[in-house]
């Protein structure tokens, strides 16, 4: 046993100097300064492998959006080459910082530029292809659009890219794209959509993430408060004046308008390409509640002045009835006449009636709404 245990240790003893020694070699003249090309080239091929493990989360209100990849990259140079019939070692791993390496980055990406871990070790073949692998979370720029919130779909960019170069020394050969998702959202459907290579200025190629939201209960609890608020502004003018609480449930309304309004508005937040139809919507509606709470003013002040009037005109009738209780003719004729008078009286002082206003109020409010559905319907479909 103690044999065996020997032997293992001596033959990676053994490995590990004849792959330090082969190291040595290769890198003892190396120039990592240097692209390392052919003589009768110009330009070295990168091939590129982009593998999504997992996107975390879609922030619409910040416009970012989070994912876990893993970015391979593989390049031969030239001067990392060694006869494989001559050493038992068909690859080494060589730390990064000794050798040249591109510089490839995440176009789009939130910190800027993407920084390699230069103690990192890569993988060196006989042939001289290097293979680095990166498995980073990063964070990247998303074109919001909530205009059809919350039935909404945002496009996000995934882009590897070259530094601009004058002379071309680097290309992209080869993208390939590999989605394995490991868990699924419980707001977004994610579909993906490779983009044709870049080969002008700047050499990029990469993919477009559209996050479409999910219709889920979740949805249906945005759907919900404008209907109920929109019924409420309306309820305003149905409730009468002599309930003596129509100011106060204008008011309320009103206010919680102003409060989902600023709340929805922290939501979505400003980076939308097209402004939102819901918090348009949830805008007029304030408005429309604002100048509910100001006609519920007017409706019960003429409601006071009106009923006032009515109750005043009461004693003078009263009064004369009795005064001429013992001639029933007399009585008959005078409180015909008192009536045609308080009619005539009424219909001269008050020039609309508050039950009236009320009426008129709810029926420009109806088809100001309709009209206002009726454009958003066409709005969206386009």
């Amino acid at each position: 046993m103690k044999l065996i245990i020997a032997l293992i240790v001596i033959s990676i003893g053994s490995a590990s100097t004849e792959e330090n020694d082969l190291q040595y070699e290769l890198l003892r003249y190396y120039d990592k300064t240097m692209t390392p090309v052919d003589a009768n080239e110009t330009t070295l091929s990168l091939y590129v492998t982009l593998s999504i493990k997992n996107i975390i989360e879609l922030d619409i209100k910040q416009g970012i959006l989070t994912s876990h990849l893993m970015l391979g990259i593989r390049w031969q140079d030239n001067n990392l080459k060694w006869n494989d019939s001559m050493s038992s070692r068909n690859h080494i791993d060589v730390t990064l910082s000794k050798i040249w390496y591109p510089n490839i980055q995440i176009c789009n990406s939130v910190s800027g530029d993407f920084s390699f871990d230069v103690d990192k070790e890569v993988t060196v073949k006989y042939d001289g292809f290097v293979h680095l692998h990166i498995d980073k979370i990063f964070k990247t720029y998303c074109r919001i659009n909530v205009e059809n919130y919350p039935f909404d779909q945002h496009e996000c960019d995934i882009t590897v890219c070259l530094e601009h170069q004058m002379y071309m020394e680097e290309t992209i050969e080869d993208f390939v794209i590999d989605v394995k998702l490991k868990t699924k959202s419980n707001q977004w459907n994610f579909s993906f959509e490779e983009t044709e290579m870049e080969k002008d200025d700047v050499i990029a190629a990469g993919l477009i993430v559209y996050g479409k939201r999910k219709v889920s209960s979740a949805t249906i609890t945005k759907i919900i408060p404008p209907i109920m608020l929109t019924l409420l502004v309306l309820s305003v003018h149905v409730l009468p004046a002599s309930s003596g609480e129509k100011v106060c449930a204008a008011i309320t309304v009103f206010l919680t308008n102003i409060v989902f309004l600023s709340e929805t508005e922290k939501i979505l937040g400003n980076n939308s390409q097209d402004p939102s139809l819901y918090l348009i919507y949830l805008l007029i509606l304030t408005f429309v509640s604002g100048c509910s709470s100001i006609e519920s003013v007017i409706v019960c002040k003429l409601y006071a002045q009106q009923t006032g009037s009515d109750i005043n005109l009461t004693p003078e009738i009263a009064r004369e009835s009795k005064g001429s209780r013992n001639s029933v003719g007399v009585i008959e004729n005078s409180d015909e006449q008192n009536i045609k008078v308080r009619d005539i009286n009424l219909s001269k002082r008050h020039f609309i009636n508050y039950q009236k206003l009320d009426k008129i109020f709810l029926s420009i409010v109806v088809i100001f709404l309709v009209v206002l559905y009726i454009i958003f319907a066409l709005s969206s479909s386009y």
